[in-house]
């Protein structure tokens, strides 16, 4: 009996999550665009893509604004 439930509450977790749903998370996680190595330093743009740090491209609000 321990058996049987405990094999019913495993299926009912894996079929918790649809697959379009776990298809989805692992799009959003993987950097197709800009393949950036972990080594080097990196930075995310206003779109959240992960691309190489570039100092002259970093929005200084603060500076923008007068401050």
């Amino acid at each position: 009996m321990k058996y049987s439930l405990c094999i019913a509450a495993l299926i009912s977790v894996a079929l918790a999550v649809t697959h379009e749903e776990h298809q989805a998370f692992i799009r959003r996680q993987s950097n197709v665009q800009n393949s950036v190595s972990a080594n080097v330093p990196a930075m995310t743009d206003q779109n959240g893509n992960v691309v190489p740090f570039d100092a002259s491209k970093v929005y200084m609000a603060g500076q923008a604004a007068g401050l």
